[in-house]
């Protein structure tokens, strides 16, 4: 019989001190096994020297294109920036995705100077993946799979998301009308078979629906029910936690969630609620390195009473 596996990765590491603090702490006495580091951040070298002392947590890569200043001189890529030298916005720069006005060659550049940049600090990302998904729009996609092949990266985030129980609705839980959410999941799924086919990735990312995303007594029990109706398999649980932090979160739109998603990651009733599934909790690295059905992998280790 396959078992369940999960990976449950925070996003944004290195984003603020909140954020790292809260990744950190999610790790220790909670049941996040991995976590995506975001490198041209205010708190990305705290991120990192902090992640030294966290040895089980898996840390990969947070590309993103759509916050904050390149790696790169801006000059060296004029098609990602505005006068300004800052990313457009991720509205603005998904347009420019869809519209291929970004340069393939200057998105892929990108992508390897911020990996280099986290491997020169002695890191080397166990997965990558990407600020509000970027890495799937048609412009961005094949520069970003050239730019993980050329650093050595084996693992990505799955490109196709499901909500369990699955409800029988076609399209999965994309948002719009049946024919989009039918060919959102159909490129998805396309994604996953052919350009990041030789890639390591989990089946599935869960998901959840726009309405449930932004209603924080609904999403947490969500989290519940995916857990008990999770099938055999792996699948990865992305998540965004983050302590209030002064100076940034007054801007944060989901600082709400944040703190909310750090409760739950630490809560003992999740964990014995993972226990009870026979979820094995696992890391990207576990992921790259040990196939399916190998030697049993290290366990993350059980929930701290922090009282």
């Amino acid at each position: 019989m396959k078992e369940t596996r999960l990976i449950v990765n925070a996003d944004d590491f290195g984003m603020s001190r909140g954020i790292t603090d809260a990744v950190l702490l999610s790790h220790r006495y909670g049941f996040l096994t991995s976590a995506s580091l975001m490198v041209n951040m205010p708190a990305s070298e705290y991120a990192v020297a902090h992640a030294q002392h966290a040895r089980h947590l898996s840390v990969g890569i947070h590309l993103n294109i759509c916050r904050g200043k390149p790696i790169l001189p801006p000059a060296e890529v004029p098609t990602l920036v505005d006068t300004s030298g800052n990313f457009f916005s991720p509205p603005e720069m998904i347009r420019r995705l869809w519209r291929w006005q970004a340069s393939p060659h200057q998105l892929e550049a990108e992508f390897r100077a911020q990996i280099c940049w986290l491997k020169q600090r002695g890191c080397h990302p166990t997965h990558a993946d990407s600020h509000h998904h970027m890495h799937i729009y048609p412009t961005a996609a094949l520069p970003f799979a050239r730019a993980l092949k050329a650093e050595d990266i084996s693992c990505v985030r799955a490109s196709r998301c499901m909500q369990y129980p699955r409800n029988g609705a076609l399209g999965g839980p994309h948002e719009g009308s049946l024919p989009r959410r039918v060919l959102v999941q159909a490129y998805r799924v396309s994604l996953d078979a052919t350009v990041f086919s030789r890639f390591r990735s989990p089946q599935s990312r869960l998901s959840f629906v726009s309405r449930d995303r932004h209603n924080l007594t609904i999403l947490g029990e969500r989290w519940k029910s995916s857990f008990t109706h999770l099938p055999s398999g792996t699948f990865e649980l992305a998540c965004h936690p983050g302590f209030f932090e002064r100076g940034f979160s007054e801007t944060d739109p989901i600082h709400l969630q944040r703190e909310e998603e750090l409760r739950w990651l630490t809560d003992r009733e999740f964990r014995e609620l993972l226990d009870r599934c026979k979820i094995r909790l696992i890391t990207y690295h576990e992921l790259a390195e040990q196939p399916a059905g190998s030697r049993a992998a290290q366990p993350v280790p059980a929930l701290r009473n922090t009282g």
